[in-house]
């Protein structure tokens, strides 16, 4: 058995694996498979045995969005076994081997969207976000009068559509920075883009689907700056024209905002309303000294210094190390405080998904005294973290 990046010539084969593990049609995803404006043949892994890809992924590398701070992350996508293959430990192996070859790479963080959490908790993933979703018939949304600033998406507008979304990567954590390849490779897919224009202010915009098949269509993208342009495409949305029924994926903290315009209606019609919270990505702490240099510029206010332990099986000596300081050390220093849990859960406070505070209360970790986890609040703090479907891989 060999675990490497493929080779050009095994491209194929990996692809109509993939294809096979998620029933996907080989000729429509073939060009989503090569024009990948990240493509690159180290960020792709196999497993062959006996000159056969049986299983394969691929890295998928980001710029995280933490508060203020800018972190590179190794997302993990197209996870596939051979279905002859399955449950011999093969998609384990291959997962193990990247771990390692990212902490090698230096890699702060990993993520993936898992089809099994129990699955790659095993792995040191661990759930750092939750979202609220909902399907709601379109006629159930108020018809808001501002609909009718709402035009469809120019060639012109990409200008607008990247400084919304700059606003929103500063207050929404867990997002992503969207170079300009990655907003050409989102523009090309068959999404249908609005703006809400009032007289040359845009001031929002919708990425949406129409699902095949269906009367529905799937909000993958939601952004605005006011909440005039939030009222006109909900409006537009709210058209029967669109769709019989909307899907709609929101941070947590706006489920208030939907659940007002719903309630509006009768019990009966309310009824009609699917709606659940749902886990969607999960976190990985990889090489966690260059985690915290990108961390620690962040903390110049503070004067303080904690010893951080991990516990990792998965790299070298079973434990990962760092002294928390408002600045870099040249030379060890001698701390008396610590703090101390497995990377799951320092995965999940790194993430602003659990303050250090709750996680000690927990028992999930282990403090010199008990101030330190509240000081550590102050390192980490709890956010919402969310990702939009438009930019999942």
């Amino acid at each position: 058995m060999e675990i490497r990046a493929p080779h050009p010539t095994e491209l194929d084969e990996m692809l109509e694996l993939m294809c096979r593990a998620f029933e996907l049609d080989v000729d429509l995803t073939r060009d989503i498979f090569y024009s990948d404006p990240f493509f690159d043949l180290l960020h792709r892994r196999v497993v062959v045995e006996r000159g056969k890809v049986i299983s394969c992924l691929t890295v998928v590398p980001g710029t995280f969005a933490l508060g203020n701070a800018r972190i590179p992350i190794a997302g993990i996508a197209g996870v596939a076994t051979d279905e002859a293959f399955r449950r011999r430990g093969y998609a384990g192996a291959l997962l193990r081997d990247t771990i390692r070859w990212l902490y090698e790479n230096q890699s702060p963080l990993s993520m993936l969207y898992p089809f099994s959490p129990h699955y790659y908790r095993k792995f040191g993933w661990e759930i750092a976000s939750v979202e609220w979703s909902c399907e709601v018939p379109s006629r159930l949304l108020p018809p808001f009068s501002e609909s009718r600033f709402v035009r469809p998406h120019r060639s012109g507008d990409l200008e607008h559509l990247r400084r919304l979304h700059d606003v929103h990567l500063h207050n929404t954590a867990g997002s992503f920075e969207r170079e300009p390849a990655r907003w050409q490779w989102i523009l090309r897919q068959k999404y249908h883009v609005v703006v809400a224009d009032f007289h040359g202010n845009v001031e929002g915009y919708m990425i949406y689907h129409v699902q095949s098949g269906r009367d529905h269509v799937e909000v993958r993208e939601f952004i605005f700056i006011t909440s005039r342009a939030q009222r006109a495409l909900i409006g537009y949305l709210s058209s029967g024209n669109l769709a019989e029924t909307i899907g709609v994926y929101t941070p947590v903290y706006r489920v208030q905002q939907w659940s007002t315009w719903l309630t509006d209606n009768d019990d009966h019609l309310l009824q009609q309303v699917q709606g659940a919270l749902r886990p969607t990505y999960m976190l990985r702490i990889v090489h966690l000294p260059t985690l915290i240099d990108h961390l620690r510029p962040h903390w110049r206010s503070w004067k303080g210094a904690i010893r951080l332990i991990i516990d990792d099986s998965f790299v070298p000596s079973g434990k990962q190390q760092v002294i928390l300081t408002h600045q870099e050390q040249s030379k060890p220093a001698q701390v008396s405080d610590w703090a101390s849990g497995n990377v799951q859960v320092w995965s999940q406070i790194v993430g602003g998904y659990l303050a250090p505070s709750e996680a000690y209360s927990a028992g999930l970790l282990t403090v010199s005294q008990p101030g330190v986890a509240d000081e550590l609040d102050d390192l980490f703090p709890k956010h919402y973290p969310f990702t939009t479907l438009a930019e999942r891989f």
